[in-house]
């Protein structure tokens, strides 16, 4: 089977997808009450800034609830902490555990942690049972992938990843109304 005819599994937390709807979508309601509303916005200086302001904002919500992710690829596993990325080939995965939150264990002993599925005292009390489900689908794409027989000598990436592309339609969310107030 193809690679693109294999399931690929991205793992996240319920509640950060409710936050990258509401908080973003409250600033949203809000900015655009203060653009029609309010009449801030009185030039292109105003514009700009108003826009930078709520647009990256909303932006940076964005990257800690919905960017933030662990993604496993019948290649590779993927963690994806803000603008980090840790690209781990199958061959170098020993575990996938939960510990102080979900922990990526490599086959050197690194430990590589997610900022989605991070610890916290509650967490810890509880055991973390939010973490369940996508632990166990985590654990299901260790099984599948990491004997899928890529014989291909890969080593494991960290890197920094700049989604341009959403961080200038946040911005464009303020900026488009913002321009057709003035």
């Amino acid at each position: 089977m193809s690679e693109r005819g294999k399931k690929r599994v991205v793992a996240r937390k319920p509640v950060s997808i409710v936050l990258t709807v509401l908080v973003p979508g409250a600033l949203a309601l809000m900015g655009m009450s203060v653009i029609f509303g309010a009449g801030i916005v009185h030039n292109l200086a105003d514009v700009l800034v108003f826009s930078l302001i709520m647009g990256e904002s909303s932006f940076v919500i964005w990257l800690l609830a919905w960017h933030s992710k662990i993604r496993a690829t019948p290649r590779s596993l993927f963690v994806d902490n803000f603008l980090v990325v840790h690209e781990i080939p199958w061959q170098h995965v020993k575990d996938i555990a939960l510990g102080n939150g979900i922990v990526v264990v490599l086959d050197d002993g690194t430990a590589i942690g997610s900022l989605q599925f991070g610890g916290s005292v509650l967490g810890g009390i509880t055991g973390y049972p939010t973490f369940r489900r996508p632990l166990r689908r985590l654990r299901q794409a260790l099984a599948t992938y990491k004997g899928n027989g890529e014989r291909e000598a890969r080593e494991k990436k960290t890197y920094v990843k700049f989604p341009w592309i959403a961080a200038l339609a946040w911005f464009l969310l303020y900026a488009i109304p913002s321009f057709l107030q003035l």
